[in-house]
């Protein structure tokens, strides 16, 4: 019994990660086309769907980095399988992440290869996989990372589970509205305003 709900779960979020990458790639088409208006990592969009309560809730929702040492390994360890997958992603590339002791994540720049060409399929310049965030860019914008260090945050607080999570409000809500992307640019825009304050002080 436990072995068929596993394996319902997993063609299901397989179905889910389809949906909501072609969401994704047509959301990054109609773009192109000036269809829809470009969306940077601290964009504030408007919503252009209804959010039921628990997905509201998820759109405002910014993790702070954990505090303590024992937090901050319990995070680590919570998100471990995911950051594994991240490294060894990164590595297959060429690149070994680094530690940004800032945004308290590891970062991998100037990605090439697989991981890069589906990037770039999705109109998208970065994404994290667990605490390790993988850059196309070579000298991404600091804001681009703040925005990149949310999903870091969520998967310490979520673990393998922001995997599915992640792909079933893909499907359902798109790229652009799926809550832990709209968390992800409001983590990014104080983030961004912190930065702008500090140069102006």
């Amino acid at each position: 019994m436990i072995r068929l709900v596993l394996r319902g779960l997993f063609v299901v979020t397989v179905a889910a990660a389809v949906i909501s990458a072609v969401r994704q790639r047509q959301e990054a088409q109609a773009i192109r086309r000036g269809e829809l208006p470009p969306a940077s990592a601290s964009s504030d969009i408007p919503v252009r769907v209804t959010y039921d309560r628990l997905a509201a809730q998820l759109a405002e929702w910014v993790p702070p980095t954990p505090r303590t040492r024992r937090g901050r390994l319990a995070a680590s360890v919570w998100a471990g399988p995911l950051t594994t997958v991240g490294f060894a992603l990164a590595l297959a590339a060429g690149r070994v992440p680094v530690w940004d002791e800032e945004l308290a994540c590891f970062v991998a720049t100037g990605m090439r290869g697989p991981s890069s060409r589906l990037l770039r399929l999705l109109g998208a310049d970065a994404n994290t996989i667990g605490q390790v965030v993988l850059a196309t860019p070579v000298e991404p914008s600091r804001v681009l990372l703040a925005h990149e260090a949310v999903h870091a945050r969520q998967a310490e607080r979520f673990g393998l589970l922001l995997l599915p999570a992640y792909l079933w409000l893909g499907a359902r809500y798109g790229y652009r509205d799926n809550p832990f992307e709209r968390a992800a640019r409001r983590g990014a825009r104080g983030f961004r305003d912190r930065l702008t304050a500090g140069t102006s002080g």
